[in-house]
């Protein structure tokens, strides 16, 4: 179990579908009433399973390794910009709430934000 920085910022390494070794950037922005996970998908370089395929996993891990409690989450998958005319290659910023049994997150549900909405989150409760 990690200590309780208020800002970790690195690349997670997770267990993917089959097991497949996965990664993805990590941003965990700790506040006063909630905890900010946002993760970015790495596309080309992440050789495994996709955020937005396996965002219940990583919410769950992501709290348990970090002691975040999970009824405080504000859960963000970002995908980065990659320099194409195609829309689903634009940058996106998702929040995605989930139910929460006691144990583990399920039923993921996805409202986009914009990258101004994620800044003015960050900027009201520092």
């Amino acid at each position: 179990m990690e200590t309780h920085n208020p800002f970790v910022e690195e690349v997670f390494h997770f267990r993917g579908e089959w097991g497949v070794s996965s990664r993805c950037g990590l941003k965990i922005v700790r506040l006063e009433e909630k905890t900010i996970i946002l993760v970015t998908e790495f596309y080309d370089s992440n050789p495994g399973t996709s955020i937005t395929e396996w965002n219940t996993h990583l919410a769950s891990e992501i709290c348990q390794k970090y002691a975040i409690d999970p009824k405080r989450v504000i859960f963000i998958e970002h995908t980065p910009e990659m320099s194409s005319t195609l829309t689903f290659y634009q940058e996106t910023f998702d929040r995605v709430t989930f139910k929460w049994d006691g144990k583990s997150f399920s039923d993921p549900q996805w409202e986009r934000v914009s990258k101004k909405d994620i800044i003015d989150l960050i900027k009201l409760e520092l």
